[in-house]
């Protein structure tokens, strides 16, 4: 019988082996590293999406609260214009008309999230009101609005100006 003696590449040594298995877990470890790395690209990929969301609706929101704020002293305006309608023109077909266009404005700032301050009687909150004077009154609590507020997620879109009470009164 002959024997059969094995070629050089088929015989491995126990060195070969052992490289064998340190390449391997080298590899495996690689592989765990760069599985990390597309992880954490995909996270900082997923925030950078919400980011950037945020950041255009932020700049929607400041686009048009400045184009409201132009808005604003034309409806004051025409509010203090009815406020002071002469008698013989109220009920008339030219005041109702001036009516109907102080109402859309008012359902307009309505639709946008726009809500008027109501401040007589409040105390005063530094955050809406900013005091342009004080009368002789028992309590320091807001007596009149110069100039309405108005509100808008949250935050006033434009400060109401306000007559305070001085606390000396009686």
């Amino acid at each position: 019988a002959e024997e059969v003696i094995p070629k050089a590449e088929e015989t491995t040594s126990i060195g070969q082996v052992s490289s064998d298995n340190s390449e391997l877990e080298q590899l495996k470890a690689e592989i765990a590293q760069l599985r990390e790395q597309i992880a954490r690209s995909q996270a900082d990929y997923a925030n950078l999406v919400r980011r950037s969301r945020e950041e255009n609706a932020q700049i929607g929101e400041w686009s048009e609260n400045k184009i409201i704020l132009k808005f604003l002293p034309t409806l004051d305006n025409l509010e203090r214009a009815l406020e002071h309608t002469p008698e013989e023109f109220k009920g008339h077909a030219w005041t109702e008309w001036f009516i109907s266009i102080v109402r859309a404005m008012q359902k307009i700032l309505t639709d946008l999230g726009v809500q008027r301050m109501n401040c007589v009687g409040q105390e005063i909150n530094p955050d809406l009101h900013d005091v342009i004077s004080q009368i002789p009154h028992a309590t320091t609590t807001i007596q009149a609005e110069v100039e309405t507020g108005y509100i808008r997620s949250g935050k006033a879109l434009r400060h109401a100006k306000v007559i305070v009470g001085n606390g000396e009164g009686k």
